[in-house]
């Protein structure tokens, strides 16, 4: 999780860094062009150069210091220090180019104002619009209008107020305050209140909602960890540990490098990578655009006309579930049931709030496409966990102690559970465990290739119903 949005954070803001110089590098041309030179300056002798700028910023990427390559937690100091790095490397490139070639063709108006605008942007870029980037990408939810995220840490840790030395490093932390670990007073008066101590962490963390757990100072605690780890499982958190002794931990460990501080957690998630998250939901919106245009305004005037014969009442049903970060949002469905006084209740075999031709909407799961309006709404994706009721959440929670790491990603229409044979009621156990381990692969290993694959999936049991449909 940590290394993905790192990585992810860095590549975007390169990437939005380039397209900017790209549209002021045009603009400019095109400026002088068509409003002073006109065919004194042609934008077709320009082309060349614009593939320089772009270069050169790559080259000045790869060759500078790691630690270097995310902004966050860099002082403004060393900041406008990268920031004269790329600016030099782009005028190196086109004054080199330009010497070497012999090309007279180069307005010098042209070159003093893309290089000012250049200067202007790479800066606010680095300086303003790096922490901007950042606030959007990780933005806390609607519904947690506070900080999300609590430090475990020793006295010693606390006196020396670590979190405040790792504001802005963290993508996605807002510091809440401190958890103390181990006896022993705080001296001083940290940035962070104290909100606890060890023992009561578990009631810390619900009463403040948090969503993540930092570590520090625990490097002789390595088997802290574990029972740690179990701890922001059940409670639907991240946890996060900062220690340079990687090697005495057992596992598949996710972890970036920072300054002096090694950040180490459990989880991979690729989807808190800022550009696959982008890709998943352009998908999305391609998608269910394509179905929502040309496939449901036909859905609709059959389910409609069907209603009308056996079943009179609203042609949708809106049911209450449990989204992304607990958001609770409502689904829409096809109506398949009688009205009734239970609609809350999971439907069975030979249930008979369904109405004729009900069981064959829901058998081909042409009930769940009203949800690609969900979908469209931002509340959920074509591909995800599928989203349960609220009141099923605590109780599958109750069987499956991790069951809320689930809600880290967007619920979807579709799923690698639905498409591997959990679908229908949920009424054992064992069904619970099986649909929340596949789910939580899915999270670990999400790919674009695999959101394809189940969506294929997915069409083929809409043609051959597998027997566990309901």
């Amino acid at each position: 999780m940590i290394s993905h949005r790192y990585r992810g954070l860095i590549k975007l803001h390169f990437l939005i860094k380039q397209a900017g110089s790209i549209l002021l590098y045009w603009l400019t041309v095109w400026g002088l062009h068509l409003i002073v030179y006109q065919r004194d300056l042609l934008p077709a002798n320009y082309v060349w150069m614009s593939l320089l700028v772009p270069a050169a910023a790559l080259f000045e990427f790869l060759i500078r210091e790691e630690r270097s390559r995310s902004l966050g937690g860099l002082s403004r100091a060393q900041i406008w220090t990268v920031t004269q790095r790329e600016i030099l490397f782009a005028l190196v490139a086109i004054f080199g180019v330009i010497v070497m070639s012999k090309d007279d063709r180069m307005s010098r108006v042209f070159l003093a104002l893309f290089f000012c605008g250049y200067t202007v942007w790479i800066s606010w870029m680095n300086q303003v619009g790096h922490r901007m980037l950042h606030h959007f990408l990780f933005r806390r939810p609607k519904h947690y209008p506070q900080a999300n995220t609590v430090v475990l840490a020793p006295p010693k840790e606390i006196e020396r107020d670590g979190a405040l030395q790792m504001t802005g490093t963290l993508p996605g932390a807002e510091f809440l305050g401190y958890v103390r670990y181990g006896g022993g007073d705080v001296m001083t008066l940290p940035s962070f209140p104290v909100l606890g101590d060890f023992g009561n962490i578990r009631d810390i963390c619900r009463q403040c909602h948090a969503r993540l757990l930092l570590a520090l100072g625990l490097d002789d605690q390595p088997d802290l960890v574990p029972n740690l780890q179990q701890l922001c499982d059940s409670l639907g958190m991240r946890l996060i540990w900062v220690d340079d002794k990687r090697a005495q931990f057992k596992g598949n460990f996710d972890s970036h490098r920072s300054g002096s501080r090694l950040f180490l957690t459990n989880w991979q998630e690729p989807l808190e990578d800022p550009i696959n998250r982008i890709l998943k939901r352009t998908f999305d919106l391609a998608f269910s655009f394509a179905v929502v245009a040309f496939i449901l305004p036909v859905l609709c005037f059959g389910v409609k006309l069907l209603q009308l014969f056996v079943s009179r009442g609203p042609l949708f049903y809106r049911q209450r579930r449990t989204g992304r970060n607990g958001e609770i949002f409502e689904v829409f469905k096809f109506r398949t049931m009688h009205l009734n006084q239970t609609p809350g209740a999971q439907a069975k075999k030979g249930d008979p709030r369904i109405f004729p031709g009900g069981v064959f909407l829901r058998k081909t799961s042409l009930d769940e496409f009203p949800q690609f309006l969900n979908v469209l709404l931002g509340e959920m994706s074509v591909v995800g966990p599928r989203p349960h009721f609220v009141d099923h959440d605590v109780s599958f929670a109750e069987i499956v102690s991790d069951y809320p790491i689930r809600h880290f990603a967007k619920p979807g229409i579709t799923g690698l559970a639905q498409v591997r044979g959990c679908r229908g009621e949920t009424d054992t156990p064992l069904k619970v465990r099986h649909r929340v381990r596949l789910d939580h692969f899915y999270l670990r290993h999400w790919s674009l290739m695999m959101d394809v694959c189940i969506v294929a999936e997915t069409g083929l049991q809409v043609i051959f119903p597998p027997r566990s449909a309901r």
